[in-house]
This record gives C-alpha cells, structure tokens and sequence, in this order.
C-alpha cells in the first residue's frame, strides 16, 4: 500500500485502481463529493471460498488504523473465528 504521502496525491484519474499491500490488504480507489476515497479490503481464505473482510475507508480513517483492523482480522482467523460472521455478532450486541 501507498504511504500517506502517495495516498494523498491520488487524484480522480485513479478511480477504478486497485492498490495491493503485502498481507493481503487491497484497496479499491474511488471519487467522492469530498474528493478521493479508498476502501480497502482484507482479502483471505475460508474453508474453501474466498472472502474480503473491511478494513474501513481512507481518508475517514488512518491507513495505521486500517493496517491495525486488517491485523485484528488475520488474529481472529488464527483462532477460528471468521472476521465477518465476528463483526455481524458484535453489531447485534450493540444495536440489540
């Protein structure tokens, strides 16, 4: 991934690019009312089909914080638990 710098400098041309980080982190560029957004994915495996677990959306939020949630999914998967099924749990406590 882009550091903070490159991210900044990418303009609506970019729309449509998709930027890759080691670790399996991409992100989907994109243009906004406000200017340019970047959503970004963790990508991983399983069982036996592919998902993307969301990591958030810069500029909303830090490429350090979406780093932080991209590492919080891969632990999860360390320990069984698929990262998406975990966030739809943890939404019901909180709305319910």
């Amino acid at each position: 991934m882009p550091g903070f710098h490159e991210v900044r400098a990418l303009t609506a041309n970019d729309a449509g690019r998709i930027l890759r980080e080691d670790g399996n982190l991409v992100g989907l560029i994109s243009v906004r009312k406000d200017g340019v957004s970047v959503s970004f994915f963790y990508r991983y495996r399983w069982g036996d089909q592919n998902k993307e677990h969301s990591c958030g959306s810069w500029p909303r939020k830090s490429l350090m914080d979406i780093r932080k949630a991209r590492n919080q999914a891969r632990t999860l998967i360390d320990e069984q638990i698929n990262p998406n099924e975990h966030k739809k749990i943890a939404k019901a406590h909180l709305g319910g």
